[in-house]
């Protein structure tokens, strides 16, 4: 996956989180989205005081890589962010 510019990754992130909020009443899902914002976006906010959307762009701009990682462990898991 290459993600090349800021308004295509903000529009991923928007949809990551968009599902997040829309899955929040269910609980199994609500602690996978947790579970993958501990693991990844703690890396570039390891005291999590940025919220999700934040730590998820700069994730994507520092680590490319775990960021397309991360879309892919999430889709493995049900949750559709493409």
């Amino acid at each position: 996956m290459n993600i090349d510019t800021y308004e295509e990754a903000a529009l991923i992130v928007q949809k990551i989180i968009f599902a997040f909020e829309d899955s929040y009443h269910d609980r199994e899902q609500r602690d996978l989205f947790y579970m993958f914002f501990k693991r990844y976006a703690m890396r570039v906010d390891p005291e999590g005081d940025m919220e999700p959307y934040d730590a998820l762009i700069l994730l994507w701009r520092k680590y490319p890589d775990e960021f397309a990682h991360m879309r892919e462990e999430m889709k493995d898991k049900g949750i559709n962010t493409y």
